[in-house]
């Protein structure tokens, strides 16, 4: 309602005079836009950061953010529309796809250089350079892994491979993710499975990114093949799944899921209707044994970007670690930034009380989940752009999901 009240005022006095009006329009070198997924920072940063950066650097700024659905919905924005944001938060291959087309502009290192002084976790620098390999362009905001969540009360045992999402033990009761990059990688890794599970070591981190990288005619037929296998003994979902598996609503006994909303639903969460749910501690993650996904969400400057002094000093202030503990708590996600990282580590191993009554290897399962060890990480590939193959691709997943 401020809003518009405030609206109709500046129009009413935009008819009294051209002046007044310019007066209530603000001035653009003024303004910080970023573009990036809904509830995914907390918003109360913004007024923090107006006053940092006026007091690092006598400038007046106000941040603006607006929020989107989909990844890809920024290709969209900047390549096609060149949108007038200044700071995305896209994906990894998403990250790869805009330098690849000279759509970034790199990042100021005498403002935020994030491999100075052990400033990010080094195993997050490492998965960085799979898509940024000089680290110009991007500043890793969240990681999280790509694997399977699933209720201990439906399967009645512990799961450890692709074989529940693609056998046929759980037909009728497993979902997939509505997404082309997700499902196509799980469907990659369940094919490449007897290669990859006589890795180890170096080899198997190697073989497992070999894995995300091939776009082959072979390899997309079949990935095409085992979608369309369980096409129709699966659900699939874009984000209800978890709140429903958590809920114990649905059917679902394993379902391909990011640990972050794994973790989101095993502890108290907020439902879709902005309830308070208790967390379901009978759900159970796990990155399967022939390899899952690591992913990097970063903050990158659009070569669009109107005020890249302020993104430089926002991309700074946002690896304090401080800020980075507060986005971390709010989005559900861990940051790489390594003081807030050791710290929330710290916290989520020490906290013995919130474990209290969950099944033996729950708590070192949830940890795992949300710190993952370097056993983990060295059996997770990083996506990439799918380039030449895009075509093929997005025509194999459209007589997916038809």
């Amino acid at each position: 309602m401020k809003k518009i009240v405030s609206i109709l005022l500046c129009a009413v006095l935009g008819v009294c005079a051209l002046a007044t009006l310019t007066a209530c329009s603000e001035k653009r070198e003024e303004v910080l836009k970023l573009y990036m997924p809904g509830e995914y920072i907390d918003e109360s940063i913004f007024a923090e950061f107006e006053d940092w950066y006026k007091s690092e650097t006598g400038k007046k700024v106000t941040v603006k953010i607006e929020t989107f659905d989909a990844v890809e919905d920024i290709q969209q924005a900047v390549e096609a529309s060149k949108a007038d944001y200044d700071l995305l938060c896209p994906s990894d291959y998403m990250i790869g796809y805009l330098i690849s087309k000279e759509l970034l502009v790199p990042v100021d290192k005498e403002i935020i250089n994030i491999e100075a002084g052990g400033l990010i976790k080094q195993e997050y620098l490492d998965t960085s350079r799979q898509f940024d390999p000089t680290l110009s362009y991007s500043v890793p905001y969240m990681y999280g892994t790509l694997g399977l969540a699933y209720d201990m009360t439906k399967t009645g045992k512990k799961i450890d491979s692709w074989e529940a999402l693609f056998g046929n033990e759980f037909a009728g009761r497993r979902s997939l993710k509505k997404s082309i990059h997700d499902a196509y990688a799980a469907a990659c890794l369940y094919n490449a499975r007897d290669n990859i599970l006589s890795k180890t070591g170096a080899e198997l981190k190697a073989t497992v990114q070999a894995v995300f990288e091939d776009t082959s005619a072979a390899t997309i037929e079949s990935a095409k093949t085992a979608l369309t296998a369980v096409k129709q003994s699966a659900e699939w979902d874009v984000d209800n799944v978890k709140f429903e598996m958590a809920a114990g609503t649905s059917d679902v006994a394993v379902a391909l899921m990011w640990s972050c909303d794994a973790g989101y639903v095993m502890n108290d969460y907020e439902d879709e209707d902005g309830n308070e749910q208790a967390g379901n501690k009978n759900l159970w993650y796990v990155v399967p044994k022939e390899g899952g996904n690591v992913y990097i969400d970063a903050f990158v400057i659009s070569k669009y970007a109107k005020n890249v002094e302020a993104a430089n000093y926002f991309l700074k202030f946002v690896c304090t670690k401080d800020v980075a503990l507060k986005n971390s708590e709010y989005a559900g996600a861990i940051s790489p930034v390594k003081a807030a990282y050791d710290e929330l580590y710290e916290s989520y191993t020490g906290d013995d009380e919130a474990f209290e009554g969950t099944a033996e290897g729950w708590k070192e399962m949830f940890i795992d989940m949300m710190f993952p060890s370097q056993e983990t990480l060295n059996r997770c590939g990083v996506m990439k752009d799918f380039g030449a193959a895009k075509s093929e691709l997005t025509k194999m997943w459209s007589n997916i999901v038809a």
